[in-house]
């Protein structure tokens, strides 16, 4: 697994664990900061899942170039 997608799962396990406190707490002003951080982990998440396509997108870009560019034996 690439490191994108690794860190894209610790965040989704983050923002997991955040949402558990947040329902743990009675404190309203609480659970809205706890909310927020788990979105804010999902957004991260989101963010290095679209890295990691653009770099699987770029990387078979290049392959299909450099076979273009390769000499043809005949």
């Amino acid at each position: 697994m690439s490191e994108e997608l690794e860190a894209a799962k610790r965040y989704r396990m983050h923002a997991e664990e955040f949402r558990a406190i947040a329902g743990n707490k009675k404190m309203l002003p609480c659970q809205a900061a706890l909310r927020e951080i788990a979105r804010d982990y999902e957004w991260m998440a989101r963010t290095m899942e679209s890295i990691h396509r653009m770099q699987e997108a770029l990387s078979r870009r290049r392959g299909e170039l450099v076979q273009r560019e390769s000499p043809t034996r005949h």
